[in-house]
């Protein structure tokens, strides 16, 4: 089930177009205020943006920049009437599509679906190819890891670690807070920065190019993914 935020920032979106998402199943959420974003934008599938007469456009595109910079969540304005050259200006930031007031609700309902839909065969797509078949072997022992039969490349203790996490999750993303505890477990406040240090140093030994990597991909403003098959 897709779950879809509502997020006013001046009126209100009429109840008809929340039905009309209900009838296909998703849930629909409303997000409080914009200081709730950041506890609730990860857990929604998309974000309907609702400025009934355009009061309020750098607030808008705040919002749309903030949501695709710290999450995957599709993005959509809702407005009365939306001038054209702010409809440009949303989609040039990453909005999904812009829509008005006058719209029926069921083409509400298909505009939403039709978009999640083709987002999602695009994931699959994606993840299709980031598994390409890659021979890696781990050795406890020696706390080294070799690929594609070359030679054992020996790391630090957190280095095994940290790799050992992302392939045993090979294929998934893993965020950082998932990460901090698999290896810390509650021992630590979370940092992004140590995390994203350590990645650096495992790549330099790992990957043959560090200018065109194969193998830890980085899942923006999430975590990182280990892209090899086991």
């Amino acid at each position: 089930m897709h779950t879809i935020g509502v997020l006013n920032i001046s009126g209100k979106l009429e109840q008809e177009y929340i039905d009309s998402l209900e009838k296909e199943h998703y849930q629909v959420v409303s997000i409080e205020s914009e200081q709730n974003l950041d506890d609730t934008i990860r857990q929604v599938d998309g974000v309907i943006i609702f400025d009934e007469n355009q009061e309020n456009v750098g607030g808008v595109c705040n919002l749309i920049l903030s949501i695709k910079k710290e999450s995957q969540a599709l993005v959509w304005t809702a407005s009365r009437n939306i001038p054209s050259v702010n409809r440009l200006v949303y989609l040039q930031l990453g909005a999904s599509g812009n829509i008005e007031q006058k719209c029926d609700p069921e083409e509400l309902r298909l505009i939403i679906r039709n978009t999640l839909n083709s987002s999602q065969r695009d994931k699959e797509k994606a993840t299709k190819k980031e598994k390409p078949a890659v021979d890696i072997q781990l050795n406890h022992a020696n706390q080294s890891v070799s690929i594609e039969g070359e030679k054992e490349v020996s790391l630090t203790r957190l280095e095994f670690q940290i790799f050992g996490v992302l392939y045993e999750n090979c294929g998934k993303a893993m965020s950082y807070e998932e990460i901090h505890q698999e290896i810390w477990g509650d021992k630590q406040v979370v940092s992004k920065a140590r995390i994203a240090n350590l990645i650096f140093h495992l790549r330099k030994k790992i990957e043959k190019d560090m200018l065109n990597l194969q193998y830890i991909k980085t899942i923006r403003s999430r975590g990182y993914m280990l892209i090899v098959s086991k």
